[in-house]
């Protein structure tokens, strides 16, 4: 076989994008999924404007309840992350993706109705458990199906365009879904409380997916099934053992390459210093948003958190683009160090000031300081991880991230029994100060790019 021209695969990148777009199939499944994907964002927003309602209406506690709220976000992934693979493998990805959507339009819908009439946050947990599970298994999917919407030549235009339109999607579910859940004019329209119409609009939008996928798959010709290798249920039983005996193997693995690598462990240092600082200000600083300023907060409601989150991803996208053009001129792991040092202080402050005048430049520098951290964690690993062992350890990163989250939101959550939610995130971040700055001194001698 004759080796393809290397200028031909440098010009293929940047025109791949255009092919991919004239495919009407792929078209109307990346617009139906951007819709889909901001009414992710949008009924997490309406999760916690609801849980802002019933905290200000029955005096609980928010933060234990935004607590909770994370761990039922990370508990789909980390119970049945492999089960969805090998159940996707086996089953028509078409039908689990109709029927994934077709339930979230519905259980979304049922939220206000069933909240109001029980006011049970836990009934309306065991139902965002089941939305984000669906979730789970038909972003599996997703990613599975596109290959077969634009063929194998055409995947870095499609996975391009489809990131794009992803990134658009959840800046606007994070900015227009604060300023829905709390838009007074849905009172003139009959629809009360106001967040009630965040979960109108995200099952509306599922519903679009859904009709969408219908569209596309009756005229899309049933591609590559007859290949597709389908195991028995004694099997499937058989598979899943062993990637749960293969995910505790990887655990094991990883944390013997951990011991030895400095930047490796250095790597899996910062994500618990992140998962720390992230779940410290997930959960304590969305009620000090939300909150009227008589109770500490700073009366924004739920909008208030999505100005912020649009403000933090501004700081994101333009550190992203400054740290790829002189981001090699420094060691990675002092830049690393600079961020976290940058976040303890903004989380220190953030607990301290009371006036969204300073909150708003402060996300901004939170922001800017995030990028360079996951982007110096996943180029160090790359750098140290040999070529065999990098599947293992990455998929393993992000099972243990999404553990520890879960882990440190709920331990966080239940320290407001005991602690006023400023002081915690002042601990926090005092602790992530410090932290940072013995890092300086331990890693002075590592070898570590």
């Amino acid at each position: 076989m004759t080796p393809p021209d290397p200028a031909v695969l440098k010009s293929r990148p940047a025109s791949q994008l255009l092919p991919v777009l004239k495919i009407p199939e792929f078209l109307v499944f990346a617009v139906s999924q951007a819709v889909s994907l901001f009414g992710d964002k949008l009924d997490y927003m309406a999760l916690l404007a609801l849980i802002a309602y019933f905290a200000q209406r029955f005096a609980w506690e928010s933060a234990r309840a935004i607590s909770y709220l994370s761990v039922i976000v990370a508990l789909p992934t980390v119970l049945f992350g492999p089960l969805a693979g090998i159940l996707v493998d086996r089953w028509d990805r078409r039908k689990v993706m109709i029927v994934c959507d077709s339930s979230r339009t519905l259980l979304v819908l049922s939220i206000p109705t069933l909240a109001l009439a029980t006011n049970n946050l836990v009934l309306i947990y065991a139902i965002a458990f089941l939305v984000f599970l669906f979730g789970l298994f038909f972003n599996t999917c997703r990613l599975s199906i596109i290959p077969d919407l634009v063929g194998g030549e055409r995947l870095l235009g499609a996975n391009s365009f489809m990131s794009f339109i992803g990134r658009i999607a959840t800046f606007l579910g994070m900015f227009l879904g604060g300023l829905i859940v709390d838009w007074s004019g849905w009172l003139k329209l009959g629809i009360r409380p106001v967040w009630s119409a965040g979960f109108y609009i995200d099952s509306f939008s599922y519903f679009v997916s859904v009709v969408a996928l219908l569209v596309i798959f009756l005229r899309w010709s049933k591609v590559g099934r007859g290949q597709r290798f389908v195991p028995s249920k004694g099997q499937e039983v058989k598979i899943f053992l062993d990637q749960q005996s293969r995910m505790i193997h990887e655990v094991r693995e990883a944390w013997r390459l951990v011991t030895r690598e400095p930047a490796v462990l250095f790597v899996y240092s910062s994500i618990m210093l992140m998962v720390l600082i992230g779940a410290a200000v997930f959960v304590l600083y969305i009620p000090i948003i939300q909150s009227e300023k008589s109770l500490t907060g700073l009366g924004l409601g739920t909008k208030g958190v999505g100005y912020v989150a649009a403000i933090g991803s501004i700081g994101l996208v333009l550190s992203s683009m400054a740290y790829g053009l002189i981001g090699h001129r420094i060691r990675k792991h002092k830049v690393m160090l600079c961020a976290f040092l940058v976040l303890g202080l903004v989380g220190a402050s953030l607990a301290l000031i009371r006036s969204f005048v300073w909150v708003a430049p402060l996300a901004f520098i939170a922001g800017l300081a995030l990028s360079p951290i996951t982007i110096g964690m996943d180029t160090l690993l790359h750098e140290a991880v040999p070529e065999t062992a990098r599947g293992r350890i990455f998929s393993t990163r992000e099972w243990l991230m999404h553990l520890a989250f879960a882990v440190a939101a709920l331990v966080i959550g239940q320290l407001t029994n005991l602690f006023q939610v400023r002081t915690l995130l002042l601990a926090a971040s005092v602790l992530v100060v410090v932290t940072t700055l013995v890092g300086f001194g331990l890693t002075r001698r590592w070898q570590i790019a």
